[in-house]
């Protein structure tokens, strides 16, 4: 019997949004075998893992198989699809932290941060942790990235929704010629994201890097997540390690468009003719070269060694660091808050603009910021020029309206939720330099605090109220903070419920009602 006909014969009720849930379930209950392998292989507790992969398994089929797709599907049931597929992912995420005793909070608190692949951590020793919990600290976010593309672009096409549902997160000019094709094209960034996954993997294990070693780098770099198995991070690796994390970093952080167009279709010149790239590697250039300055002022003054070595490893030290909070991955090889007070203003800034739209590192975008920028120039010359009408374009295309409103939204919705989080956590006792460093590493999904709380410092010892704002920061910002903010709304949830309401009188509902017995 064919699997169409299979499944055909079990689906019994329409209901969208229990269908693809059952689906992130049994995805999750077949990932969670690879860190219950490698537990049985060093000799580990694989329990943690084991334990919840015949629940989820079995929840997830029959979700899966007995309910169908709701054609009618509306988009506030999209919006609320896709804030349960994360927290139905972080409740799984949790689960092994939980049953390998970390506290609770702590626990909630990795799993979130894995899956955004925001990269911040509040276990204090990480050498005191299993090898295949810290596989799966790693796992969750090479999860987390690939995240937004199956919810973005292939559950919610499949309900029929799906583009206006992930418009926040593929701001950028470069998407909009592939709508008619995204399921196709999801497919595709799949397989390229795991394309660069394994190139990153084969050039660690290339250098020398341990297997185990290389594979967690691997999950952490290309989902630009940040979490690893050391607390020195990447201190003790090689400059050729080192060198090649940079470009997997850069890579992740870029447009996965252009991949896709690069690679799936073999156009050339594509990064080349990217404005949004070619930004991306200017600006980067800049605060590499301003903060290396700052750097050689200060070694000038202090009398440290200016020989050509010295200075090596600092331009290599601040370009890494500027990679890494550019694109919001959170490895590190130095302690810059140890750097000139100037430097952190840069470094600030840098995890809040973050890289490219569309691709898995946060913060507002550098194509939005480009949207914004020209349109404050359209308006200016307007102004100049009363009588004429000026268009917003980049790289030669206009610009729709609601893409620069969408623009437009997530920057002031940035800034907004960043200060009011710099506030929240200042209610704890905390200076104003910590404060916002930690509020816009999860807003921006960066990794990396600082202050007190940069590379080095110690975020176990957070207050449990504080952690909770921060789940609840790095879940926004991972949702480009207006999708999120969209959930909170009462208008949101009247209509959810006018909409169930609406359905039950019509004898189908989302969440599953019986069929009436017609062919969907």
């Amino acid at each position: 019997m064919k699997w169409k006909d299979f499944r055909k014969r079990c689906i019994r009720w329409e209901g969208t949004t229990v269908n693809v849930l059952g689906l992130v379930e049994v995805i999750f209950g077949l990932v969670l075998l690879v860190p219950a392998a490698f537990a049985l292989y060093f000799g580990e507790d694989a329990m943690p893992f084991l334990a919840p992969i015949p629940f989820l398994l079995a929840l997830g089929s029959f979700q899966y198989l007995m309910f169908t797709q709701y054609r009618t599907f509306r988009f506030v049931n999209g919006l609320l699809l896709v804030g349960l597929s994360w927290l139905v992912m972080f409740a799984i995420g949790t689960i092994p932290y939980i049953m390998s005793g970390i506290d609770p909070i702590d626990a909630i608190f990795e799993s979130v941060s894995g899956i955004t692949t925001t990269g911040l951590t509040v276990i204090g020793d990480l050498s005191e942790q299993s090898t295949s919990l810290l596989i799966w600290r790693s796992m969750t976010q090479w999860i987390g990235g690939i995240a937004v593309v199956l919810i973005f672009l292939y559950f919610l096409p499949k309900v029929g929704h799906g583009r206006g549902l992930f418009y926040n997160e593929l701001a950028g000019y470069e998407s909009s010629d592939y709508s008619h094709k995204m399921r196709d094209v999801a497919r595709s960034f799949i397989m390229i994201y795991m394309l660069l996954s394994a190139l990153n993997f084969i050039f660690l294990v290339i250098l020398q890097v341990p297997t185990i070693e290389a594979m967690c780098l691997m999950f952490s770099t290309i989902s630009t997540g940040g979490l690893f198995m050391f607390n020195s991070s990447l201190m003790i690796y090689s400059d050729a390690v080192q060198w090649v994390t940079i470009a997997f970093m850069f890579l992740g952080g870029t447009n996965f468009y252009l991949h896709y167009r690069a690679i799936a279709r073999r156009e050339r010149g594509v990064y080349r003719g990217n404005s949004e790239y070619r930004a991306m590697i200017v600006w980067f250039g800049v605060i590499t070269v301003v903060i290396f300055l700052l750097m050689l002022q200060d070694m000038i003054v202090s009398g440290k060694p200016t020989d050509a070595r010295s200075l090596y490893e600092v331009f290599k030290d601040v370009l890494f660091t500027t990679v890494s909070l550019g694109t919001s991955t959170g490895f590190y090889v130095e302690d810059y808050t140890l750097w000139p007070a100037q430097c952190t203003i840069f470094l600030m800034i840098v995890v809040v603009i973050g890289a490219s739209t569309s691709s898995t590192s946060g913060g507002i975008k550098i194509g939005r910021l480009r949207i914004i920028y020209e349109y404050i120039r359209a308006g200016f010359s307007t102004l100049v020029h009363t009588n004429s009408v000026y268009s917003v374009k980049v790289d030669g295309r206009v610009v729709e309206d609601s893409v620069i409103r969408s623009a437009l939204m997530v920057f002031v919705m940035f800034v907004l939720t960043i200060l009011i989080g710099a506030v929240l956590i200042m209610t704890g006792g905390n200076d104003l330099l910590d404060s916002v460093g930690l509020s816009i590493s999860a807003v921006s999904n960066g990794g990396m605090g600082f202050g007190n709380f940069g590379p080095t410092g110690d975020f176990a010892g957070l207050d449990g109220w504080i952690k909770g704002i921060l789940i609840v920061l790095m879940w926004m910002g991972r949702l480009e903070i207006v999708t999120a903010a969209i959930l909170f709304t009462p208008g949101f949830w009247k209509d959810v419920w006018l909409n169930s309401r609406a359905k039950r009188r019509g004898r189908v509902s989302d969440i599953g009602v019986r069929r009436s017995g017609r062919r969907m």
